[in-house]
């Protein structure tokens, strides 16, 4: 059985390497889109019981502002509800 001894080779590795890339690209994108939408909606709903309707008007006014609306509705068979906070505020 022979048996290699790795302290007797002596190994240099080096690599130069240079290069250079010119990429010339041209594109001509042309994009025609028809979108048709039929929409109908037929909705039946029979209030038998309370009805509740809000209106919600936050207004800020100056150069720099800003305005957040968290809206969340719930609706099921028995319950529906609209829960919505927000602000309107300028620097």
């Amino acid at each position: 059985m022979t048996y290699w001894n790795n302290s007797d080779v002596d190994f240099d590795a080096s690599y130069d390497y240079s290069a250079t890339v010119d990429i010339d690209y041209s594109a001509v994108v042309d994009f025609t889109s028809d979108v048709s939408v039929n929409h109908d909606y037929n909705v039946d709903v029979c209030i038998d019981g309370n009805e509740a309707v809000f209106s919600i008007d936050v207004q800020a006014y100056g150069d720099d502002s800003a305005t957040e609306l968290n809206l969340v509705v719930f609706v099921n068979d028995d319950y529906s509800s609209i829960t919505a906070t927000g602000w309107a505020a300028v620097a």
